[in-house]
């Protein structure tokens, strides 16, 4: 079957810190604070030689497979290993300077590397951000469409069930009716399989930060907690490319560039504005990997607006098991649902996990 593709470069401008995790988690035996800012990740096999020149083999072991308690910067003040020695261990180092809490008792949740260990972001995920916005922009734009999947939403919340499937068969049948209207006749019938989002182009180390994890709160209060994340800096661009199989999918750029400010001119009516102070950002804002929140994942906020959109959100954390103390109760009353919104903090601003301005060309 002859195909026509057409390739566009797809940029997103980091706006906010983006963490798209690994999967590992640094533990505080591999990673040392340098100075009151920069932290170090160990090379295992670095620290390993300098222990064998310093005759101190059996106290590492100790140390790693035995000891749970003491952190890398205690071992190393134990054995009174100087600074430069320590330093020539590192595989690389972060900056850290807006973290708050105790030093060294964090865990760091890693960035995703390829073989080599240069950061990148996977095709994947740039992929399931944009699946997510082209869902939410098409109910939007055509709200009669999906009546019958919100009446169905609105009945089947109440109805007792697994809290890990909690909605899922409506969200099959929304997302069906979004994307699969291809012919029946053909083999692939999702006309997102015609998109296709490559790997970006690697990044540096020097463009990753480490980030807490901060919350804000509706009321201005804000918290954090001891999880610590690789991430993307402010003022990165991340490159790659994207390719349409015209044969399976009619989008184009112009209408995914549509959809973005749509989407998140949704997002910013009935989430961001309102919590004091969050400016509104640039028409063609997304959110991209983890720790962005609820909002910015989900077609919710696309189906359902207003009060009855926080009711619904409030019902679904409820079904889900989202621990009491959160508080969910409350958010009816105070008008947004979830009542938190996901910051972080770098070189002493605040700003929105994830947020990144979209360009394609």
């Amino acid at each position: 079957m002859n195909r026509s593709l057409k390739v566009y470069d797809l940029s997103l401008k980091v706006q906010g810190p983006v963490f798209v995790g690994s999967g590992y988690e640094i533990q505080k035996k591999e990673y040392l604070f340098l100075n009151r800012s920069t932290v170090g990740i160990v090379d295992a096999e670095k620290l390993y030689l300098l222990a064998k020149r310093r005759h101190l083999e059996t106290e590492l072991e100790r140390f790693m497979v035995k000891d749970t308690k003491e952190d890398l910067k205690h071992w190393v003040q134990k054995n009174k290993i100087p600074t430069k020695e320590i330093e020539s261990c590192m595989k690389y180092v972060l900056n850290a300077g807006d973290i708050q809490m105790e030093r060294g008792k964090m865990q760091i949740m890693a960035c995703m590397v390829d073989p080599y260990g240069n950061p990148y972001i996977p095709g994947s995920s740039i992929k399931g951000m944009l699946r997510t916005i082209l869902l939410c922009a098409d109910i939007i734009q055509y709200p009669e469409k999906y009546r019958i999947e919100r009446t169905s939403i609105k009945q089947d919340i109440q109805i007792p069930c697994n809290r890990k499937r909690v909605l899922s068969k409506n969200i099959e049948a929304i997302e069906n009716k979004a994307f699969h209207t291809l012919k029946k006749s053909e083999k692939v019938n999702d006309i997102m399989a015609g998109l296709i989002i490559g790997d970006s182009d690697v990044l540096e180390r020097k463009d990753i930060i480490l980030c807490q994890k901060w919350d804000r709160h509706i009321d201005g209060k804000e918290g954090t907690i001891n999880l610590l994340r690789e991430c993307v800096k402010p003022g990165t661009v991340i490159h790659t490319s994207m390719t349409i199989d015209q044969s399976i999918c009619h989008l184009n750029p112009e209408e995914i560039l549509k959809a973005v400010e749509i989407f998140y001119d949704r997002y910013y009516d009935v989430f961001q504005s309102k919590f004091s102070g969050m400016d509104r950002a640039s028409d063609q804002t997304v959110f991209l990997g983890g720790g962005c929140g609820f909002v910015s994942k989900t077609m919710t906020y696309a189906m359902f607006e207003g009060q009855e959109g926080v009711s619904i959100v409030k019902d679904i954390f409820e079904k889900t098991g989202v621990p009491r103390d959160h508080k969910h109760d409350e958010d009816v009353r105070k008008g947004v649902s979830p009542h938190v919104l996901k910051c972080t903090r770098y070189k002493g601003k605040e700003y929105m996990m994830g947020q990144c301005e979209l360009s394609i060309s």
